[in-house]
């Protein structure tokens, strides 16, 4: 019986071993990123998300006839609403996809109160690629400080 003891002792040793599962280490490439890394990756690209200097901004563009127009909405004043309207190009957008039609563009304009009408003007007819021939253009902005400007251009 002692010597028994041992043989069980030793086939239960084996037994628990050999269906035990092997830890597998994986390493990481040379060139993989630390958590630490992504994690400020993560945070620099949220730092890094264009902003809108804006309250509002409206734009509409009259071309001849009725069904010529070029409108862009941007309100953030309680909660985002964003609207844009290209009739010329059959394009009707609102909500999420107005916005991220519209936000490029918007986060890029660098103006504020004190720049010039036609500075303002040239700015949004470029960003926004407006084409030539327009009737007249309207720009309604709200800027963060509460100053509001108001500009109409009409072509002759």
């Amino acid at each position: 019986m002692k010597k028994l003891l041992p043989l069980t002792l030793a086939g239960s040793v084996l037994l628990i071993s050999a269906c035990a599962q092997e830890d597998e280490t994986v390493e990481e490439p040379a060139d993989a990123p630390s958590i630490e890394e992504n994690e400020t990756a993560e945070t620099d690209s949220q730092d890094e998300a264009p902003t809108i200097s804006f309250l509002k901004f409206e734009m509409d563009v009259d071309y001849e006839g009725t069904e010529n127009d070029f409108e862009v909405s941007y309100d953030a004043d309680e909660s985002v609403e964003a609207a844009y309207e290209n009739q010329r190009n059959a394009l009707t957008l609102a909500g999420d996809d107005a916005y991220d039609e519209i936000e490029p563009v918007l986060s890029e304009f660098d103006f504020t109160a004190e720049t010039s009408e036609e500075e303002i003007v040239k700015s949004v007819i470029k960003g926004f690629e407006v084409e030539d021939g327009y009737d007249s253009i309207e720009i309604e902005i709200t800027f963060e400080d509460g100053t509001e400007k108001e500009i109409e251009q009409v072509e002759e």
